[in-house]
């Protein structure tokens, strides 16, 4: 079952970095609480498909084809209450300049649906690369975090 669940983890990704939205937010589950710890344009704490689509449209929007590296992976627990904990490292380009980061994944898994993702990055780095996006222009990079919509939640 630890296979299963690497490779979900690993297609999930690659649909980040191609920008398939609707393939990734298919591994999730409807009510998906995803939380994005820090006061950043990303930071978030959010439940619901409509939601988790915000916030990927607005991390594509900040860190257009980002590319991810598994440095560690650890999965336990049956099936229907999997635990999934990564150390990624992630590449792409802020306003002309390389970006590097890393972060702590931590991923609930039910029957193959993710129910919750939290999302530990290096806030700082993250911040720093903020600044460079909006002193380029992009008002959206000076934004504060999400906050839950109005709108659907499935």
């Amino acid at each position: 079952m630890a296979l299963v669940a690497r490779r979900q983890y690993r297609r999930g990704l690659d649909a980040v970095e191609r920008g398939d939205l609707d393939a990734l937010l298919a591994q999730f589950a409807a009510d998906c609480t995803l939380t994005f710890v820090g006061d950043t344009p990303l930071g978030a704490r959010l439940s619901g498909q409509h939601d988790l689509r915000r916030w990927f449209e607005r991390f594509a929007r900040l860190l257009p084809a980002p590319r991810f590296e598994i440095r560690r992976l650890v999965i336990a627990g049956p099936p229907w209450r999997q635990r999934l904990t990564a150390h990624v490292q992630i590449r792409g380009t802020v306003a002309g300049q390389p970006y590097l980061n890393q972060f702590a994944h931590f991923l609930t898994i039910r029957w193959g649906k993710v129910t919750d993702d939290l999302v530990l990055e290096d806030t700082q780095a993250w911040e720093r690369a903020c600044r460079r996006l909006a002193e380029a222009g992009m008002a959206e990079a000076a934004a504060g975090p999400l906050v839950p919509s109005a709108g659907p939640t499935a």
